[in-house]
């Protein structure tokens, strides 16, 4: 791993993406070990197929550097992920489904970060996507297969849009937001833009206890340890995470 890190940090950026899509490639088709069943882009489903909501997951869009580009690209993806069915056994892959976030596909320039630092990049604002799709995925009881917390955190709690710790940071192609079916029926991710904030809906044709997360958070000077805990409908308790956030300075 540390000879790893060596070689990303020299190697030009090209090849390191061209090496991590590569990668991605040979596991999703099985070289790499068992292949997974990825959901497909969404097509028409009649809603009556899924008339039980099992949760919805409301955020607000909060003003930031870059915030047209952000709008625009959070609707735009919001558009290839709404009625996303994952099939039991299979896995919602939020980049398989959104594509690779360019100019030419229709993103803007939104806020990002990398390395540490906040800049503007082509997709920027697309992890408020995957991040209320890994709580609502979280609350509708689906496993996690892959999920990345982001490197520092970036907000003072007045500008936050959800707790901390269900973040999910997304970098196309390193960085993938996955989440399992465990349940025995489909269920149908709905997702819808407003002015000021995004749902996230999960629905199923059956009924489906909804799960409480319960978050823990210590902060230090210099850092904010979050775990989160969720309670299933049938009493039991599994722990999803422990991240470890430094804190952003002050100015940024």
């Amino acid at each position: 791993m540390a000879l790893r890190r060596v070689v990303r940090a020299v190697a030009p950026a090209g090849l390191r993406v061209a090496v991590a899509r590569a990668r991605r490639a040979w596991r999703d088709a099985g070289l790499l070990g068992s292949k997974p069943r990825l959901a497909a882009r969404p097509v028409p489903t009649p809603g009556a197929a899924f008339p039980f909501e099992v949760i919805a997951v409301v955020q607000a869009i909060r003003g930031t550097a870059f915030l047209e580009g952000k709008r625009a690209n959070i609707r735009l993806s919001a558009a290839l992920l709404d009625g996303a069915v994952v099939a039991p056994g299979e896995i919602l892959s939020f980049w398989r489904l959104v594509g690779r976030p360019s100019a030419a596909a229709g993103f803007a320039i939104g806020r990002s970060i990398r390395g540490g630092i906040v800049g503007g990049d082509v997709g920027g604002g697309l992890c408020q996507v995957s991040g209320i799709l890994y709580e609502a995925g979280l609350r509708a009881g689906l496993a996690v297969a892959e999920r990345y917390p982001h490197s520092r955190d970036l907000y003072a709690e007045a500008d936050r849009f959800t707790p901390l710790g269900l973040d999910a940071t997304v970098v196309w192609p390193y960085k993938d937001l996955r989440l399992l079916n465990p349940h025995p029926v489909p269920v149908r991710f709905g997702l819808a833009v407003r002015d000021d904030g995004i749902v996230a809906t999960v629905s199923a044709p059956l009924a489906l206890p909804p799960a409480t997360l319960v978050i823990g958070r210590t902060d230090h000077n210099d850092r904010r340890a979050v775990r989160v805990v969720r309670r299933l409908g049938d009493g039991r308790e599994e722990l999803i995470s422990d991240d470890v956030y430094p804190v952003l300075a002050a100015g940024r």
